[in-house]
């Protein structure tokens, strides 16, 4: 894929105190992260431009049985929440997260469900554009 961005939708796919453990589907790790699952990255580089004096940080993405997560501020409930994502640089990202009181939201619910994902398997939407 040649999209810089990956939209998809924040489930509760972990539990109280790791809501910020983000799982992004493993088509997702493989085509839009460049991610070899068998050798992934130590970490990447993340910058929240939800908030405006995020500093990048370094975060490890970490194998758990069959899925692997990063932790991304701003990630905790409530649901419903989008992630967007823009990559910059090798293993680097700035990240949105929306909630439904922001115009930001509409528009990639409306890209998520308006636009076909020839990847998605089952779960969550995602879309890279």
């Amino acid at each position: 894929m040649l999209g810089d961005e990956l939209i998809m939708d924040l489930t509760g796919e972990q539990g109280p105190g790791r809501e910020t453990q983000v799982q992004p589907p493993r088509n997702a790790w493989v085509l839009y992260f460049n991610i070899d699952l068998d050798d992934p990255p130590d970490e990447l580089h993340l910058r929240n431009r939800s908030a405006a004096w995020a500093a990048p940080e370094r975060r490890p993405v970490v194998e758990h049985d069959h899925n692997w997560t990063v932790e991304i501020d701003g990630a905790e409930p409530p649901r419903p929440a989008i992630l967007r994502v823009r990559r910059t640089g090798p293993h680097e990202y700035d990240y949105w997260v929306y909630r439904p009181d922001e115009n930001e939201f509409h528009h990639c619910d409306w890209t998520l469900n308006t636009f076909q994902n020839p990847h998605h398997t089952r779960g969550r939407r995602w879309l890279i554009v």
